[in-house]
């Protein structure tokens, strides 16, 4: 009806073997399919069979946080081109909703030392849902019926770990990280659940490579519990990681020979170099995010956080600023995906800490060296065993242009 289409030509147009859903708004259409995979209507029509998997992934993580908010989708009953249908709204159908925030008040995402737009990721319950308890239908009871469903069988989008009680773990795995299967938007890391963020939404989206979970926010006590800010502190200002992550970036052109390069582009890799240079402990607190309460105004863990929280905000424009700068006076896109080239996260990576009472427990720097070594994407592919793994997340068009190693230039002479 959106699209022009009066009620009885959408519903015969529903009722017909052809895809429809680029007619609907992604949020709506996500909603229609948990409904239809709760109510178990999928096969009733046609046009859910084109619809493309990462919507369905979006449904099941939706219904997963119902589930974990004991609420339940609305009716999905069969379709009529009636007019009792719109007969049969309530008034209240009509009024302005309005967001209920006192439920969450106690929570504050700056509190839980997250950046601001991290809050949609960790925070379980999507707006779609919020929204479908306040709408007040008749349809949302089954008509003439008091039977509940059939459950339905949710499984497959949680690991095997994810779907037992934290305190049935063992201390076996409580120690595991999971590696997601296709599919699954659920699994454990080191007995925390973790999550994808919502797969349809581009508005969410990681950079491409980069860890793109975030912890299941009713595990964040779990999480916050692990911290240890004197371990941090050490770490912080004895090990000195990000100025290690500088010294061993790689410092070779692999896509382009330097005497291809334009003048601005030579520039633009000289200025990236200072900017990763001066910037580069920014860098590595936003692939490193670890959880933890701020404390007091005066507590060391507050400082920590402020400081950590103004560079993520402020280093994360000021990138953006400058790629958009150099793309205007003509840098190409392949220079953005050279390896010494860092990127800056679109969102923050989770650097989930281990769990105390695991089977084997690491100080904080040995967890550091293992994750380090899982996921070479947080130290900006440096360390990965062959050039393969450095580019895989590279566009397969770029990655053709692959300089063979001990042909290479180096990226740049403007910083040691």
């Amino acid at each position: 009806m959106c699209s022009g289409v009066f009620l009885k030509g959408a519903v015969s147009w529903l009722q017909e073997d052809r895809p429809v859903h680029t007619r609907f708004c992604q949020d709506d259409l996500v909603e229609m399919s948990s409904r239809m995979m709760f109510w178990n209507q999928l096969s009733e029509s046609h046009w859910p069979k084109y619809v493309p998997e990462r919507y369905y992934l979006a449904a099941e993580a939706l219904l997963d946080d119902m589930e974990e908010q004991k609420v339940q989708p609305l009716f999905w009953g069969g379709l009529s081109a009636t007019w009792d249908t719109e007969e049969e709204l309530l008034p209240e159908d009509f009024e302005p909703e309005q967001d209920d925030k006192s439920k969450d008040a106690d929570w504050n995402a700056a509190d839980e030392g997250m950046p601001a737009e991290d809050v949609s990721e960790v925070e379980s319950v999507p707006e779609s849902v919020t929204t479908s308890k306040q709408r007040k239908r008749r349809g949302s009871q089954i008509p003439g019926s008091d039977q509940p469903p059939a459950k339905r069988s949710r499984g497959g989008s949680r690991s095997l770990l994810a779907q037992k009680e934290y305190s049935k773990l063992t201390a076996a795995e409580k120690a595991m990280v999971e590696s997601p299967e296709d599919g699954m938007v659920t699994w454990r890391h080191h007995g925390i659940r973790v999550k994808h963020a919502d797969p349809s939404s581009t508005k969410n989206s990681q950079t491409p490579g980069f860890p793109a979970y975030s912890p299941n926010r009713h595990d964040l006590d779990l999480l916050k519990a692990r911290f240890d800010p004197e371990a941090l502190h050490h770490l912080l200002t004895q090990v000195l990681p990000w100025r290690q992550m500088y010294d061993d970036r790689v410092q070779e052109l692999y896509f382009h020979r330097l005497e291809d390069l334009s003048a601005d582009e030579v520039t633009f890799q000289d200025e990236m170099v200072e900017f990763m240079n001066g910037n580069s402990r920014a860098f590595w607190n936003a692939l490193h995010w670890v959880m933890f309460l701020p404390g007091d105004a005066d507590s060391l863990t507050y400082k920590t956080h402020t400081r950590r929280r103004r560079a993520q905000e402020s280093v994360s424009k000021r990138a953006a600023t400058l790629a958009k700068r150099h793309k205007w006076n003509g840098v190409r896109e392949s220079s953005f995906h050279e390896p010494g080239v860092w990127k800056y996260p679109a969102k923050v990576c989770h650097w989930i800490l281990e769990d105390p009472s695991a089977l084997q427990s690491h100080s904080l720097e040995e967890q550091l060296h293992r994750l380090d070594a899982a996921e070479p994407a947080r130290l900006q592919w440096a360390h990965c065993a062959s050039d393969d793994d450095r580019i895989a997340h590279v566009p397969a068009e770029i990655r053709s242009m692959l300089i063979p190693a001990g042909q290479r230039d180096l990226i740049s002479d403007a910083a040691p």
